[in-house]
């Protein structure tokens, strides 16, 4: 590879590291035409390829262009943002032949790095980024001086990013802070949640194997048992046959729930943004934040769509009774239920001509039992006696799905259970509803707190029963009843766990887990109340609001240009010359004379100094004088071939005054 070229090869790996954690986000076309670009530099500077020219240059830019459009449609997002970064990253080496391209390939490569906070704000890719930015430090070093030592690049780029630290953090904690997004471009696919507006067979087993934190909670007491861990996120009321939606019924509609005892518990969670409205909270939410009310579905709404990792506090009453499934000693309530009258518009069933065989079923078991506990108990009795199967992967459902799973396959997940035990129950003219939302939970013994994974995503039913209002039933453990202790992962769900029964790697993964959420609690947490509130503990309370942010924002850029400036009169006065590649190399020789006892005065030029030096040190004579007449020639000839400057460094670096004892030779 050309000298000339040697810039390529760390400006190509800051872009790579730079890269790297958008790598599992980005499509698969875009990862592979950044390493065939990069690839294709590489291997051509080594080999002689031609680079290409002005036109094949604009041609691959257009086609990469045209498949980020046809990739992303229109929509503008982070996924999008970074992927047309990306295309520009991967053809950017092939116009740095000067070194104004090579600057503004180094501030791209800046600017993908502070792209990384789109995927995670966790304390890891926090390291990461500053990981990555030394890197690209380093490449700016090297492509101002790619003569000089790489040791001292790395000095430099370290001195770089340590002075910056101090800065940095003024920033962060002063900077003034909107109550929203600063830019406002929205990432649709950063979060996920268990379940979306709409449940069909299969969108929960789907998340089986996905072990992504959903959220976690910390209890501010006691914690409840685990088969008490239902998590209550979104309320399905209408059904079309196939599939559950959400359907807002008005609260005249509903049936007023008596007020049953219960235990409270005050918990506070950290939810993970997943693009809807709805909160999670176990089982069943009394109150909740005041920007999220209780719907008559019992499910605490935001007004707001959670884009952002949010912190809220809550509080449930857990029934005792409220468990219900075959094998607990806990039974369904017996008594004749008063349904109520207006029953046909607080469950809405459409598609009459849809799974006819389930309904048949529905009305031969309605013939027999009467009041809803029957009912659901006869129902729970036959997936028990039909060698029903709980399969994380269920068969394809048909064109009549609930036929099809009671029927033919009997194999399926917990939406299939709940999905068929709630139509069947509607049809025997019991209302009931389909809950998602999650089982289970890991408990930190680090921490203290819980961790709700999207693997832990279930679904279960609510019948309404004339004395205890909506009762839980959970057909799923009519077939797995080891489901309540179990989490899908198959890790105990237990609200409690202690240290010394925990192998090293899972004391190692939790250790991580508790670090990183105290990190994300200060980090992501620090919003513009929590910066006001600080400001407010050092005194600086008065400068809240727009006004005070505005006086806030004009002192970090006056102290910010104040010290800009300070470090470029120091760089370029004080030491001027001091990056001067000829200059440099010159000082580091006459340092190491200067260590043999060969100091230079202040009123001698090179030429002087060299002959003094070489009547002390005749041995080293011949070098001093060579590296001198370089020296010379590069500072006072207007044109000197490069291999000059290249020979010049080289003698230096092998310049030794130690070979011999200054006292073997006169004075």
């Amino acid at each position: 590879m050309k000298k000339e070229s040697s810039h390529v090869i760390p400006i190509i790996l800051a872009l790579v590291v730079a890269i790297a954690p958008h790598t599992p986000g980005l499509p698969l076309w875009i990862n592979a035409w950044c390493i065939v670009m990069w690839g294709y530099m590489l291997v051509g500077l080594k080999r002689g390829w031609p680079l290409p020219n002005t036109r094949v240059r604009y041609l691959l830019a257009f086609i990469g262009i045209a498949g980020l459009l046809l990739t992303y449609s229109v929509g503008i997002g982070g996924d999008a943002f970074v992927g047309l970064l990306a295309l520009m990253a991967a053809i950017k080496p092939f116009e740095m032949a000067t070194h104004r391209h090579q600057m503004i390939a180094i501030l791209l490569t800046y600017f993908i790095i502070i792209t990384s906070l789109f995927r995670s704000e966790s304390m890891f890719i926090v390291i990461y980024m500053f990981i990555s930015v030394f890197v690209t430090t380093v490449a700016l070093v090297r492509i101002n001086d790619l003569g000089g030592r790489f040791g001292d690049s790395l000095n430099l780029a370290s001195r770089i990013l340590a002075q910056a630290i101090p800065l940095m953090v003024i920033l962060f904690l002063l900077f003034p802070r909107l109550p929203g997004s600063l830019f406002g471009v929205e990432n649709k696919t950063l979060g996920r949640t268990g379940f979306s507006d709409r449940m069909s067979p299969g969108s929960v087993s789907r998340l089986s194997q996905d072990q992504t934190p959903a959220f976690r909670v910390e209890f501010d007491g006691p914690t409840p048992l685990a088969e008490m861990l239902y998590w209550r996120g979104i309320v399905f009321q209408a059904f079309d046959g196939k599939t559950w939606t959400v359907q807002e019924i008005p609260q005249s509609n509903l049936p007023s729930p008596p007020a049953l005892p219960g235990k409270r518990y005050s918990y506070t969670i950290l939810l993970e943004p997943h693009n809807n409205s709805w909160l999670m909270a176990l089982d069943r939410p009394v109150t909740g934040p005041s920007w999220a009310p209780l719907t008559p579905g019992q499910v605490l709404k935001s007004r707001r769509p959670v884009k952002l990792k949010i912190r809220y506090a809550a509080t449930s009453l857990v029934r005792d009774d409220a468990l219900i499934g075959i094998g607990k000693s806990d039974p369904l309530p017996t008594t004749e239920s008063v349904l109520p009258d207006n029953r046909a518009d607080t469950i809405i069933l459409s598609a009459k001509n849809k799974n006819p065989r389930s309904r048949e079923l529905a009305g031969t078991m309605a013939g027999i039992a009467t009041t809803p506990a029957q009912k659901a108990q006869a129902l729970l009795v036959y997936f028990k006696e039909n060698k029903f199967v709980y399969t994380l992967s269920p068969p394809i459902a048909g064109g009549h799905p609930i036929d099809d799973f009671l029927f033919e396959h009997k194999q399926g997940y917990c939406e299939h259970y709940a999905s068929a035990f709630a139509f069947m129950m509607n049809v025997m003219e019991v209302p009931a509803r389909v809950v998602g939302g999650y089982l289970g939970g890991e408990h930190n013994p680090y921490g203290n707190y819980m961790t709700i994974r999207q693997s832990y995503a279930h679904a279960w039913v609510e019948i309404f029963d004339g004395k205890n209002g909506w009762v839980r039933v959970d057909p799923t453990l009519a077939v797995a009843p080891g489901r309540l202790g179990t989490n899908p992962d198959g890790s105990f769900a237990s609200s409690q766990s202690s240290v010394g029964s925990l192998s090293f790697f899972q004391k190692f993964k939790f250790g991580l887990d508790a670090v990183n959420l105290r990190w994300e609690a200060w980090f992501t947490g620090y919003s513009y109340f929590e910066q006001k509130a600080f400001l407010e503990k050092i005194g600086l309370g008065k400068w809240g609001g727009f006004a005070g942010s505005q006086l806030i924002l004009a002192l970090v850029a006056f102290v910010s240009l104040a010290g800009f400036s300070g470090i470029l009169f120091w760089l370029f006065h004080r030491k001027k010359g001091v990056f001067d590649p000829v200059q440099k190399a010159y000082l580091l020789f006459c340092s190491r004379l200067g260590k043999n006892g060969l100091t230079r005065q202040s009123n001698q030029g090179p030429i002087d100094f060299a002959n003094a030096c070489g009547k002390k040190r005749p041995d080293l004579k011949q070098d001093i004088m060579a590296i001198t007449d370089l020296y010379v020639q590069l500072r006072f000839q207007r044109q000197t071939p490069a291999t000059t400057l290249a020979a010049f460094k080289q003698r230096i670096k092998n310049f030794n005054p130690k070979r011999s004892s200054p006292k073997d030779f006169p004075h």
